[in-house]
């Protein structure tokens, strides 16, 4: 049974964000080697404050309190921002860090400020972190984009291998409307390239599917067996989001739930 505590993981953010209008969302927690655990969030940058960048947190205890670094771990503010991250341990004991270059908040309106052309490009990219998980190794790397088929966006990217596959499960459409979905690609190396599963395969979960309304937002246990997810609560996006489980079965490059 899940439990939620009360305590405030991230009560200081860091230097880098605006005071005034924080915004934090996309919280991410990985546990890295030493015991210690990282906290991936987005939040809005003070040199642009109308875009978000990625911070860091650490913290020796997976309730926190989390301590920010003082710099954010990924900006590409010219591009619109960057959101959604989240940890990946390789199996070869290596991290790595993907999350979503926000290109839709420079886009030019219509759903999730992105449906009216030129449509902006949404990347999701991956770095080669160290083992504290943020130091930088190389530079970071264009793993998936958007496409027609996936509407105005994809976000929310998060890793898993399994038998020798590496899973990429992301969200496209809008999250605030009933085009939210959740879908995957895969890969035989974690740098790629990622083929999208296409129907009737994906989307995993649209909305209608189990009366769900914009599932989306994904995260996979380690082993494949189970999938955390978020969809709304009421009607629309005002309702609230609440959190889903599904168990997942996964045979070659096909995922089921």
């Amino acid at each position: 049974m899940l439990q939620v505590t009360k305590e405030d993981l991230l009560p200081t953010v860091g230097a880098w964000v605006d005071k005034t209008n924080p915004a934090v969302w996309a919280p991410m927690v990985s546990q890295i080697a030493n015991d210690s655990f990282v906290l991936y969030y987005a939040a809005t940058s003070a040199q642009d404050p109308t875009a978000h960048c990625v911070g860091v947190a650490t913290s020796s205890n997976v309730k926190g309190p989390y301590t920010p670094l003082a710099d954010p771990f990924a900006c590409h503010l010219d591009q619109g921002g960057a959101i959604d991250a989240a940890g990946h341990h390789h199996p070869d004991g290596s991290l790595y860090v993907v999350y979503k270059i926000d290109g839709n908040n420079r886009g030019n309106g219509g759903s999730c400020n992105n449906g009216v052309p030129p449509i902006k490009s949404t990347p999701i990219m991956l770095q080669k972190v160290a083992a504290d998980g943020y130091t930088k190794i190389g530079s970071e790397i264009q793993i998936l984009d958007r496409d027609d088929g996936d509407g105005p966006l994809i976000e929310a990217p998060s890793l898993i291998y399994f038998h020798n596959v590496w899973f990429l499960f992301f969200s496209s459409g809008c999250f605030a409307e009933e085009t939210y979905d959740l879908s995957y690609a895969y890969a035989s190396s974690v740098t790629g390239p990622y083929t999208k599963a296409r129907s009737p395969d994906a989307p995993l979960l649209v909305s209608g599917k189990d009366g769900l309304k914009a599932p989306g937002s994904a995260c996979a246990a380690k082993d494949g067996s189970k999938l955390l997810f978020h969809a709304w609560l009421g009607d629309d996006i005002n309702g609230g989001r609440g959190m889903w489980t599904a168990a997942l079965s996964i045979n070659g490059t096909t995922i089921t739930l």
